[in-house]
């Protein structure tokens, strides 16, 4: 395959209220789509957007890398290795993405068979940020009745006792029909993890992402826990994700693979967690209606029926074009041969 031109747009998607954890506040997306397209006039799309204290690269960074990736792409014959020197994980997505798609378009069949893609239906989570008692259980009850069970909830706010009067609030108005998943964003050191837990088992909690500021001190709470605990921000390489799958307890990995290296890193970590019987969950970085696509893919290739943290364009106000993995009842229904979607982009 070769590339005859290599473009790059930048976007900003605003969101409808702002989005805060324990570390953060977000009120906008900001990314780059990439765009190539082949001899045969084929064009494939795929997104760099860093998330800022998240990634470990910053936007501008990404973009300088990927504007010197677009000559060594036009001056590149590919096969089915798609490469490029950036180490960045943001750039490798997009690039990876953009020349998947280009490559589903020459031999779908090929790429079918090759990932083992198969009609899936992929249930779907949702996440709660900082926000009042009021709206949160606002929030909730909107989401129950389009069909969601499952909720994570950003947790680790100053005073620890509003997290356990959320939790009771939300279980003495919804009951445990609801599955909840919490999610510290590394916000505590081992000591109070393990004391906040003990209170937290409880409410009946799937898991807790990231609950220690350290990956060693997180390493001692999935000893000592009687909750499972889920690895999430820890992942920045496919090598850390293989490394915690073998020689760590915690049962679930968070991946975003716009962060954790790419799309064929994560398709690597899949694997390595499916032989040791762990569970990935596929969760969003707040990408794009044109990221957001691969990551419905990569669920697919999951071996479980938790939930996929992927409801996040749900946030935006708008998108760049219709997203073709609409969720229906908190699920997408995944058709390979309907892989990789069209995208009516401004650009």
């Amino acid at each position: 395959m070769i590339i005859e031109e290599a473009k790059y747009f930048p976007f900003a998607l605003k969101l409808k209220t702002p989005f805060q954890n324990s570390l953060t506040t977000f009120t906008e997306r900001k990314g780059l789509i990439l765009k190539l397209t082949n001899e045969l006039g084929n064009v494939g799309y795929g997104e760099c957007s860093p998330l800022p204290g998240f990634s470990e690269e910053n936007l501008e960074e990404a973009e300088t890398s990927l504007k010197g990736t677009l000559e060594f792409l036009k001056q590149t014959e590919f096969e089915n290795d798609f490469s490029i020197p950036s180490k960045l994980s943001s750039v490798k997505f997009a690039v990876e993405q953009a020349m998947l798609s280009l490559a589903f378009q020459r031999d779908s069949m090929y790429w079918i068979r090759k990932l083992g893609l198969v009609n899936r239906t992929i249930p779907v989570s949702t996440v709660l940020g900082f926000d009042s008692l009021e709206n949160i259980l606002s929030k909730i009850q909107e989401k129950i009745e389009l069909g969601f069970d499952t909720f994570k909830i950003k947790v680790g706010r100053e005073n620890p006792y509003d997290d356990f009067e959320l939790l009771e609030a939300i279980r003495n108005t919804f009951g445990y029909d609801i599955k909840l998943r919490l999610d510290a964003n590394q916000k505590w050191s081992s000591d109070e993890a393990i004391e906040y837990l003990e209170r937290f088992k409880d409410y009946i909690v799937e898991f807790v992402e990231e609950p220690c500021e350290f990956t060693c001190s997180t390493f001692k709470t999935v000893e000592e826990s009687n909750i499972p605990i889920a690895l999430d921000e820890s992942i920045k390489s496919q090598k850390e994700a293989e490394l915690y799958i073998k020689d760590c307890k915690a049962e679930f990995l968070v991946i975003k693979p716009m962060i954790a290296g790419g799309i064929f890193s994560s398709l690597k970590i899949i694997e390595a967690a499916q032989r040791l019987n762990k569970k990935i969950i596929i969760s969003s970085a707040f990408e794009s209606v044109v990221g957001k696509s691969v990551l419905v893919m990569l669920a697919s290739l999951t071996n479980h029926n938790f939930a996929h943290g992927l409801d996040t364009p749900a946030f935006f106000e708008g998108d760049l074009c219709v997203d073709t993995y609409g969720i229906n009842q908190a699920k997408f229904s995944f058709n390979p041969s309907n892989y990789p979607p069209k995208f009516n982009l401004p650009f």
